[in-house]
């Protein structure tokens, strides 16, 4: 009898979850359809069991009224993890053509106002969102030169509605705007994008929240220069920090440990922004997160056979502002599921 009453609980609430996803436009008609015939099902399995038994004891389930509900449970839950899926994919292109739009267009308004020559430069690409108090003292300290090449900061607006735009400009800044905020990963691969076809010698990205340093440059680009290594990632590990928590400090060694196992190349800080590589070494990845860019970056480079290489940087507290990145556990979990998306490609 208890099995019968939570089949129906259950037929009840995917009726539920089906009209309202139905209403938001979540859902399909064909879709709605085949919910509500596994609701019925179940409805139906309530009240009569036996009905199924034609279909359910060929899969296995054994006569009974609890094992026929059991066996309407299972693929009820089946068809609704399906449907989730599709409905996650489909959401997952819809956003990716959203933001091919969006970088399409932001890059016609560089192109209009003409792009800059940055041969033989070291280009700088730093993402930003409402970074106005903060990055005026990053591109305040960005040296004149490094290892001889001249630096071109490339500010990337994600979507920004301070006066983020304005501060870059001020500093001569070459500034993309983004009407929509898609985070660092997707700001990242444009301003690289642009830095790859202004012919940038090396390309350098950092955060605009003023926790790297911009004086620290050289040491991420003189052994790309020199053709030690193809890209280099700045590490707070083997340098200086201050540890925001405990919980972080134990994530950044235990995501150190699996991308060391997983990319084969030893690495002690893989959350860190601060790096440098060559234009070719960008242009062979396959990069896709928008979000938790860190991980894909060097797994890509690293599974893909570039030299890969750290160095000691200073990571500073944030003087002001709250961090982007989002609770701890939550930044935990999209950082491994980037991990894991990079592995499988």
């Amino acid at each position: 009898m208890g099995l019968k009453v939570f089949g129906g609980l259950v037929a009840v609430a995917l009726a539920i979850f089906a009209i309202r996803r139905y209403n938001k436009d979540q859902l399909r008609r064909g879709e709605l359809i085949v919910v509500f015939t596994a609701v019925l099902g179940l409805a139906l399995a309530a009240v009569y069991p036996a009905a199924f038994r034609p279909i359910l004891s060929p899969l296995g389930f054994r006569p009974g009224d609890e094992r026929q509900i059991v066996g309407l449970l299972v693929i009820s839950n089946v068809i609704t993890l399906f449907l989730l899926f599709r409905g996650f994919s489909r959401d997952d292109l819809l956003s990716d053509e959203i933001g091919t739009m969006v970088d399409y267009m932001a890059l016609r308004r560089v192109e209009d106002e003409g792009l800059p020559n940055l041969r033989n430069c070291c280009a700088v690409v730093i993402p930003a969102f409402n970074e106005a108090e903060r990055l005026p003292s990053v591109l305040g300290q960005m040296p004149d030169d490094v290892a001889g090449l001249a630096v071109r900061p490339i500010v990337i607006s994600d979507g920004a509605t301070d006066g983020t735009e304005a501060a870059a400009r001020n500093f001569g800044a070459l500034v993309i705007r983004r009407d929509l905020r898609r985070g660092s990963g997707a700001a990242i691969r444009l301003g690289c994008r642009v830095a790859h076809r202004t012919g940038a010698r090396v390309i350098v990205t950092m955060d605009a929240d003023g926790q790297h340093d911009p004086k620290e440059m050289e040491r991420l680009v003189g052994p790309v220069l020199s053709a030690q290594a193809d890209i280099v990632q700045g590490s707070r590990v083997l340098g200086e920090f201050e540890v925001e928590s405990g919980i972080r400090s134990l994530g950044v060694k235990f995501f150190a440990r699996l991308l060391t196992l997983l990319g084969r190349t030893k690495i002690t800080d893989p959350s860190n922004g601060y790096r440098a590589m060559t234009p070719a070494t960008f242009h062979r990845l396959d990069l896709r997160q928008d979000q938790y860019y860190v991980s894909e970056l060097f797994l890509d480079a690293c599974r893909k056979g570039f030299k890969a290489a750290e160095v000691p940087i200073t990571v500073r507290r944030r003087v002001s502002g709250t961090t982007k990145k989002g609770q701890t556990w939550r930044y935990a979990w999209g950082f491994s599921k980037a991990i894991i998306r990079t592995w499988l490609r």
